[in-house]
């Protein structure tokens, strides 16, 4: 059984096969070079998804060093002066730090993205990646409907 998409009533809203990828978690980039730079949206999601990657790798640094230093110290009880005296303490605030600049670049790049226009189906499977992520946590009836869109996109055009 084919996974072709149904026949298109104009011959060139067919997608083209040679630009499948896959969007994953892992912000690998989406297109190579100059393909990359024809679509801004996918442009902008590749970004977005690179920096997402490094959020959720460097949150997960952070709570890993605070539970050993609760663990280890009973940080919570300890006073911020007390706090200061561990060195672990500047490497928490350096990493809270950056992941402050991360979150406040998507931020930005979230509030334009509705205004980029997609170019291909790679910004299009970008955008809607964004939208899964951002909605995961808040709005799960939205997320599964967004989930849904993508899977249905994807089965219809290929792994954009």
């Amino acid at each position: 059984m084919s996974r072709r998409p149904p026949p298109a009533a104009n011959e060139s809203a067919r997608p083209d096969p040679s630009r499948r990828l896959i969007l994953s978690a892992a912000a690998s980039p989406l297109l190579p070079g100059a393909a990359l730079a024809a679509d801004p949206a996918a442009e902008a999601c590749q970004a977005w998804l690179a920096r997402n990657a490094e959020h959720e790798r460097l949150a997960v640094q952070w709570s890993r060093l605070e539970a050993r230093l609760h663990r280890e110290h009973n940080w919570m009880r300890l006073t911020r002066a007390q706090r200061r005296r561990f060195p672990e303490s500047r490497e928490l605030d350096d990493l809270d730090d950056r992941i402050e600049v991360l979150s406040d670049e998507n931020g930005a790049v979230l509030k334009a993205l509705p205004a980029i226009v997609a170019a291909s189906p790679i910004g299009i499977c970008g955008k809607l990646t964004i939208a899964v992520k951002e909605t995961k946590n808040d709005c799960e009836n939205v997320h599964r409907l967004i989930l849904s869109i993508l899977r249905d996109y994807r089965a219809l055009h290929g792994d954009a």
